[in-house]
């Protein structure tokens, strides 16, 4: 069974820079914003797209990866949230 908290990457050369929030975790995110502000500060850098929420890390702001928001999503949510990670040239952007 999957869970209902999702984060999609796409791996290509080993490297991953994007991820896709699924709705429900973007929901999750929002909810938890008051109470922590390392939500607050990745909810600003989510653009909201019709299917959640796309996450890119920015260069300029190197703390921010996808694997410190895997991190900290595990770290709120345990079972409730998982990491999918698609690799190769096609699948989710």
């Amino acid at each position: 069974m999957a869970a209902k908290l999702q984060m999609v990457t796409h791996r290509v050369f080993g490297l991953s820079n994007k991820a896709r929030l699924n709705p429900a975790l973007l929901d999750a995110l929002r909810a938890s914003m008051p109470a922590c502000e390392f939500c607050r500060d990745i909810e600003k850098e989510v653009d909201p797209v019709a299917d959640g929420g796309e996450y890119v890390e920015a260069p300029s702001f190197p703390g921010k990866t996808v694997q410190k928001l895997d991190a900290h999503f595990k770290f709120h949510w345990k079972g409730d949230y998982e990491l999918v990670e698609l690799t190769g040239t096609t699948g989710a952007r």
